[in-house]
Protein backbone atom coordinates (compact mmCIF):
# COMPACT_ATOMS: atom_id res chain seq x y z
CA UNK A 1 0.00 0.00 0.00
CA UNK A 2 1.61 3.26 -1.09
CA UNK A 3 -0.17 6.76 -0.09
CA UNK A 4 0.31 10.11 -0.83
CA UNK A 5 -0.21 13.68 1.50
CA UNK A 6 -0.39 16.49 -0.58
CA UNK A 7 -1.06 20.36 0.22
CA UNK A 8 -4.13 21.93 -1.03
CA UNK A 9 -3.59 25.85 -0.56
CA UNK A 10 -0.19 27.70 -0.88
CA UNK A 11 1.96 25.37 1.41
CA UNK A 12 1.59 25.81 5.55
CA UNK A 13 -1.77 23.49 5.55
CA UNK A 14 -0.17 21.71 8.20
CA UNK A 15 1.32 18.35 6.65
CA UNK A 16 3.63 17.50 8.55
CA UNK A 17 1.39 17.42 11.62
CA UNK A 18 -0.89 14.76 9.65
CA UNK A 19 2.06 12.79 8.37
CA UNK A 20 3.05 12.40 11.96
CA UNK A 21 -0.53 11.33 12.76
CA UNK A 22 -0.61 8.76 10.46
CA UNK A 23 2.63 7.41 10.78
CA UNK A 24 1.76 6.95 14.39
CA UNK A 25 -1.88 5.69 14.53
CA UNK A 26 -1.35 3.60 10.84
CA UNK A 27 1.89 2.25 11.59
CA UNK A 28 3.43 2.79 8.46
CA UNK A 29 6.13 0.76 7.78
CA UNK A 30 7.95 3.67 5.15
CA UNK A 31 7.95 7.14 5.11
CA UNK A 32 9.21 8.91 2.07
CA UNK A 33 9.85 12.90 1.68
CA UNK A 34 9.07 13.48 -1.70
CA UNK A 35 9.87 16.79 -2.86
CA UNK A 36 11.16 20.31 -1.84
CA UNK A 37 14.20 21.15 -0.49
CA UNK A 38 14.66 22.86 3.11
CA UNK A 39 12.66 26.15 2.13
CA UNK A 40 9.69 23.87 2.58
CA UNK A 41 9.43 23.54 6.57
CA UNK A 42 7.15 20.99 8.34
CA UNK A 43 5.65 21.41 11.66
CA UNK A 44 5.14 17.86 13.36
CA UNK A 45 3.77 19.45 16.33
CA UNK A 46 4.48 22.13 19.06
CA UNK A 47 8.36 22.64 18.85
CA UNK A 48 9.15 20.05 16.61
CA UNK A 49 9.77 20.83 12.59
CA UNK A 50 11.81 19.54 10.23
CA UNK A 51 12.90 20.34 6.70
CA UNK A 52 14.48 17.85 4.62
CA UNK A 53 13.54 14.70 6.65
CA UNK A 54 9.97 12.95 6.94
CA UNK A 55 7.84 13.92 9.65
CA UNK A 56 6.97 10.67 10.01
CA UNK A 57 9.87 10.51 12.28
CA UNK A 58 7.60 10.07 15.40
CA UNK A 59 7.01 6.52 14.62
CA UNK A 60 10.38 4.76 15.46
CA UNK A 61 9.96 2.01 13.56
CA UNK A 62 9.29 3.31 9.94
CA UNK A 63 12.11 3.56 8.06
CA UNK A 64 12.56 6.71 6.88
CA UNK A 65 13.40 7.74 3.32
CA UNK A 66 14.56 11.12 0.81
CA UNK A 67 13.53 10.40 -2.40
CA UNK A 68 15.67 11.41 -5.45
CA UNK A 69 12.93 15.04 -6.16
CA UNK A 70 14.22 16.37 -2.95
CA UNK A 71 16.97 19.27 -3.25
CA UNK A 72 19.05 18.96 0.08
CA UNK A 73 21.72 20.83 1.89
CA UNK A 74 24.08 18.04 3.52
CA UNK A 75 24.65 20.59 6.45
CA UNK A 76 20.63 20.86 7.18
CA UNK A 77 19.75 17.18 6.74
CA UNK A 78 22.94 15.72 8.93
CA UNK A 79 21.49 18.58 11.94
CA UNK A 80 18.26 17.05 11.69
CA UNK A 81 19.51 13.52 11.76
CA UNK A 82 21.38 13.69 14.61
CA UNK A 83 18.65 16.28 16.61
CA UNK A 84 16.09 13.73 15.92
CA UNK A 85 18.27 10.58 16.49
CA UNK A 86 17.21 8.85 13.23
CA UNK A 87 20.56 7.63 11.66
CA UNK A 88 20.05 4.06 12.21
CA UNK A 89 16.79 4.07 9.66
CA UNK A 90 17.25 6.87 7.34
CA UNK A 91 18.27 7.05 3.81
CA UNK A 92 18.77 9.33 1.16
CA UNK A 93 18.93 8.46 -2.60
CA UNK A 94 21.53 8.72 -4.34
CA UNK A 95 20.12 10.69 -7.16
CA UNK A 96 19.09 14.06 -4.75
CA UNK A 97 20.15 17.39 -5.75
CA UNK A 98 22.60 19.02 -3.72
CA UNK A 99 22.34 22.72 -2.53
CA UNK A 100 26.00 24.58 -2.82
CA UNK A 101 27.22 27.50 -1.52
CA UNK A 102 26.56 29.67 -4.37
CA UNK A 103 23.18 28.62 -5.01
CA UNK A 104 22.05 30.43 -1.97
CA UNK A 105 24.34 32.96 -2.76
CA UNK A 106 22.17 33.59 -6.06
CA UNK A 107 18.97 33.11 -4.79
CA UNK A 108 19.00 36.31 -2.59
CA UNK A 109 18.07 38.18 -4.87
CA UNK A 110 14.72 36.76 -5.96
CA UNK A 111 13.64 36.67 -2.31
CA UNK A 112 11.98 39.99 -2.81
CA UNK A 113 11.43 39.63 -6.37
CA UNK A 114 9.38 36.32 -6.19
CA UNK A 115 8.53 35.80 -2.40
CA UNK A 116 11.84 32.91 -2.56
CA UNK A 117 12.71 31.87 1.04
CA UNK A 118 16.42 32.51 0.11
CA UNK A 119 17.11 28.40 0.49
CA UNK A 120 18.97 28.49 -2.53
CA UNK A 121 16.72 25.50 -3.84
CA UNK A 122 15.56 27.44 -6.78
CA UNK A 123 19.19 27.41 -8.37
CA UNK A 124 19.72 24.47 -7.59
CA UNK A 125 17.06 22.65 -9.25
CA UNK A 126 17.93 24.62 -12.66
CA UNK A 127 21.53 23.16 -12.26
CA UNK A 128 19.51 20.02 -11.98
CA UNK A 129 18.10 20.53 -15.47
CA UNK A 130 21.57 22.19 -17.36
CA UNK A 131 23.01 19.01 -16.07
CA UNK A 132 25.94 20.10 -13.75
CA UNK A 133 24.48 19.88 -10.08
CA UNK A 134 26.07 17.89 -7.46
CA UNK A 135 24.08 14.62 -6.34
CA UNK A 136 23.81 13.14 -3.16
CA UNK A 137 26.49 10.52 -3.95
CA UNK A 138 28.88 12.51 -4.17
CA UNK A 139 29.28 13.81 -1.06
CA UNK A 140 31.40 12.07 1.38
CA UNK A 141 29.08 13.00 4.51
CA UNK A 142 26.17 11.45 2.85
CA UNK A 143 27.77 7.86 1.52
CA UNK A 144 26.46 6.21 5.04
CA UNK A 145 23.24 7.34 4.19
CA UNK A 146 23.08 6.51 0.23
CA UNK A 147 20.00 4.19 -0.80
CA UNK A 148 18.04 3.30 -4.21
CA UNK A 149 14.72 5.05 -2.95
CA UNK A 150 12.83 4.17 -5.66
CA UNK A 151 13.79 -0.09 -5.43
CA UNK A 152 13.13 0.06 -1.65
CA UNK A 153 9.68 1.12 -2.45
CA UNK A 154 8.91 -0.60 -5.03
CA UNK A 155 9.94 -3.49 -3.03
CA UNK A 156 7.85 -2.74 0.06
CA UNK A 157 4.60 -2.16 -1.94
CA UNK A 158 5.35 -5.85 -3.76
CA UNK A 159 5.55 -7.15 -0.29
CA UNK A 160 2.63 -5.59 0.66
CA UNK A 161 4.55 -3.02 3.38
CA UNK A 162 2.45 0.18 4.20
CA UNK A 163 4.30 3.60 2.47
CA UNK A 164 3.63 7.17 3.43
CA UNK A 165 4.79 9.60 0.92
CA UNK A 166 5.03 13.10 1.99
CA UNK A 167 4.57 15.67 -0.58
CA UNK A 168 5.66 19.30 -0.05
CA UNK A 169 4.63 23.00 -0.48
CA UNK A 170 0.93 23.38 -1.72
CA UNK A 171 -0.93 23.19 -4.89
CA UNK A 172 -1.21 27.21 -5.44
CA UNK A 173 2.61 27.44 -5.27
CA UNK A 174 2.95 24.70 -8.41
CA UNK A 175 5.48 25.72 -11.02
CA UNK A 176 2.47 24.50 -13.29
CA UNK A 177 -0.06 26.33 -11.58
CA UNK A 178 -0.40 29.21 -14.43
CA UNK A 179 -2.87 31.95 -12.45
CA UNK A 180 -0.59 32.29 -9.52
CA UNK A 181 2.82 32.07 -11.85
CA UNK A 182 5.40 33.59 -11.45
CA UNK A 183 4.79 33.83 -7.43
CA UNK A 184 5.28 29.77 -7.48
CA UNK A 185 7.65 27.33 -6.38
CA UNK A 186 10.65 25.49 -8.28
CA UNK A 187 8.66 22.22 -8.93
CA UNK A 188 5.58 20.89 -9.97
CA UNK A 189 3.62 19.74 -6.09
CA UNK A 190 1.02 17.40 -7.28
CA UNK A 191 0.56 14.10 -6.19
CA UNK A 192 1.30 12.66 -9.60
CA UNK A 193 4.99 14.59 -9.32
CA UNK A 194 5.87 13.39 -5.94
CA UNK A 195 5.30 9.83 -7.15
CA UNK A 196 7.86 10.91 -9.89
CA UNK A 197 10.13 12.17 -6.79
CA UNK A 198 9.91 8.83 -5.05
CA UNK A 199 10.86 6.92 -8.33
CA UNK A 200 7.32 5.31 -8.89
CA UNK A 201 4.80 5.18 -11.38
CA UNK A 202 0.66 6.16 -10.75
CA UNK A 203 -0.04 2.09 -10.49
CA UNK A 204 1.49 2.06 -7.04
CA UNK A 205 -0.42 4.62 -5.44
CA UNK A 206 -3.91 4.22 -3.42
CA UNK A 207 -5.06 6.84 -1.27
CA UNK A 208 -4.22 10.72 -2.17
CA UNK A 209 -4.78 12.45 1.30
CA UNK A 210 -5.27 16.03 0.34
CA UNK A 211 -4.96 18.66 3.32
CA UNK A 212 -6.36 22.07 3.32
CA UNK A 213 -6.57 24.22 6.85
CA UNK A 214 -10.10 26.17 8.35
CA UNK A 215 -8.15 29.07 5.99
CA UNK A 216 -5.71 30.19 3.31
CA UNK A 217 -1.96 31.38 4.71
CA UNK A 218 0.97 32.04 2.37
CA UNK A 219 4.22 33.76 2.87
CA UNK A 220 5.65 36.05 0.69
CA UNK A 221 4.24 37.37 -2.86
CA UNK A 222 1.22 36.46 -5.04
CA UNK A 223 -2.31 36.56 -5.72
CA UNK A 224 -4.50 35.71 -2.84
CA UNK A 225 -8.06 35.91 -3.62
CA UNK A 226 -9.39 35.52 0.29
CA UNK A 227 -7.06 37.49 2.02
CA UNK A 228 -8.33 38.88 5.27
CA UNK A 229 -7.70 43.10 5.59
CA UNK A 230 -5.89 44.44 8.64
CA UNK A 231 -9.71 44.61 10.65
CA UNK A 232 -10.32 40.95 9.72
CA UNK A 233 -7.02 39.50 11.00
CA UNK A 234 -7.80 41.51 14.47
CA UNK A 235 -11.33 40.07 14.76
CA UNK A 236 -9.71 36.19 14.32
CA UNK A 237 -6.74 37.21 16.36
CA UNK A 238 -4.79 34.55 14.63
CA UNK A 239 -1.09 35.40 13.63
CA UNK A 240 1.45 32.88 11.82
CA UNK A 241 4.92 32.86 10.84
CA UNK A 242 6.50 30.23 8.15
CA UNK A 243 8.36 27.56 9.49
CA UNK A 244 11.45 28.80 7.18
CA UNK A 245 11.94 31.88 6.56
CA UNK A 246 10.05 33.65 9.61
CA UNK A 247 7.70 35.44 8.19
CA UNK A 248 4.77 36.46 8.91
CA UNK A 249 1.77 34.53 6.96
CA UNK A 250 -0.37 35.99 5.00
CA UNK A 251 -4.04 34.71 5.83
CA UNK A 252 -7.67 34.59 4.43
CA UNK A 253 -10.74 32.74 4.45
CA UNK A 254 -10.82 29.29 3.02
CA UNK A 255 -10.52 29.46 -0.58
CA UNK A 256 -13.39 26.72 -1.88
CA UNK A 257 -12.24 27.66 -5.80
CA UNK A 258 -8.33 26.42 -5.24
CA UNK A 259 -9.44 23.44 -2.52
CA UNK A 260 -11.61 22.31 -5.56
CA UNK A 261 -8.75 23.08 -8.54
CA UNK A 262 -6.56 21.19 -6.06
CA UNK A 263 -8.52 18.20 -5.56
CA UNK A 264 -9.21 17.83 -8.64
CA UNK A 265 -5.62 18.29 -9.69
CA UNK A 266 -4.39 15.33 -7.54
CA UNK A 267 -7.85 12.88 -8.42
CA UNK A 268 -7.88 12.99 -4.50
CA UNK A 269 -9.46 10.19 -2.03
CA UNK A 270 -9.55 11.46 1.56
CA UNK A 271 -9.25 15.21 2.92
CA UNK A 272 -7.93 16.82 5.54
CA UNK A 273 -9.25 20.32 7.53
CA UNK A 274 -6.42 21.39 9.95
CA UNK A 275 -6.67 24.11 12.71
CA UNK A 276 -10.15 23.67 13.59
CA UNK A 277 -9.69 25.05 16.28
CA UNK A 278 -8.33 28.71 15.43
CA UNK A 279 -11.44 29.24 14.05
CA UNK A 280 -13.71 28.00 16.98
CA UNK A 281 -11.14 28.28 20.32
CA UNK A 282 -14.00 25.95 22.03
CA UNK A 283 -13.27 23.02 19.81
CA UNK A 284 -9.59 22.97 21.00
CA UNK A 285 -8.27 19.32 21.53
CA UNK A 286 -11.72 17.94 20.61
CA UNK A 287 -11.53 13.63 19.40
CA UNK A 288 -15.13 13.00 18.69
CA UNK A 289 -16.87 14.36 15.88
CA UNK A 290 -20.28 14.57 18.34
CA UNK A 291 -18.42 16.71 21.04
CA UNK A 292 -17.74 19.23 17.93
CA UNK A 293 -19.52 22.29 18.50
CA UNK A 294 -22.59 23.21 15.44
CA UNK A 295 -20.46 25.59 14.26
CA UNK A 296 -17.57 23.82 13.56
CA UNK A 297 -19.51 20.49 12.39
CA UNK A 298 -21.32 22.95 9.10
CA UNK A 299 -18.22 24.54 8.57
CA UNK A 300 -16.73 21.49 8.00
CA UNK A 301 -19.85 19.65 6.23
CA UNK A 302 -20.33 22.67 3.96
CA UNK A 303 -16.08 21.62 3.04
CA UNK A 304 -17.26 17.72 2.66
CA UNK A 305 -20.25 18.67 0.75
CA UNK A 306 -18.74 21.34 -1.83
CA UNK A 307 -16.03 18.72 -2.72
CA UNK A 308 -18.07 15.61 -2.78
CA UNK A 309 -19.97 17.41 -5.56
CA UNK A 310 -16.91 18.53 -7.78
CA UNK A 311 -15.56 14.91 -7.39
CA UNK A 312 -16.97 13.66 -11.06
CA UNK A 313 -13.74 11.60 -11.42
CA UNK A 314 -14.81 9.25 -8.44
CA UNK A 315 -13.24 7.93 -5.56
CA UNK A 316 -13.59 10.88 -3.40
CA UNK A 317 -14.46 9.53 0.22
CA UNK A 318 -14.81 12.93 2.01
CA UNK A 319 -13.59 14.65 4.71
CA UNK A 320 -11.79 12.35 6.91
CA UNK A 321 -9.75 13.79 9.33
CA UNK A 322 -10.61 17.19 11.21
CA UNK A 323 -7.42 18.50 13.30
CA UNK A 324 -8.31 20.30 16.43
CA UNK A 325 -5.12 21.43 18.05
CA UNK A 326 -0.91 21.13 17.19
CA UNK A 327 -0.89 17.71 19.33
CA UNK A 328 -0.80 14.66 17.37
CA UNK A 329 -3.64 13.35 19.42
CA UNK A 330 -5.56 16.23 18.56
CA UNK A 331 -7.49 14.90 15.72
CA UNK A 332 -11.17 13.93 15.09
CA UNK A 333 -10.86 10.77 12.82
CA UNK A 334 -13.67 9.61 10.49
CA UNK A 335 -12.23 6.77 8.52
Amino acid sequence: MVDIVVGGFYGDEGKGKIVGYLAFKDKYDYVVRAGGGPQAGHTVTDGMAVTQIPSGFVNKNSRLLVGRGTVISPIKILNEIEKYGVSNRIGIDYGCTVIEDKHIVEEKELVERIGSVGTGTGPARRDRVMRCAKLAKDVDLLRKYITDVSQEVIEASCDKKKVLIEGVQGYGLSLMNYKFYPNVTSQDTTAAQFAVDTGIGPKLIDEVIIIYKSYTSRVGKGPMPTEWNETQKISYGIEERGTVSGRQRRLGDFDFELAIQSLLGNTATVAAINCVDRLFPNDKSVKNYEDLSDSAKDFINDIDQRLASSAFYGGFKGVKLISTGPNLEDIVDLR
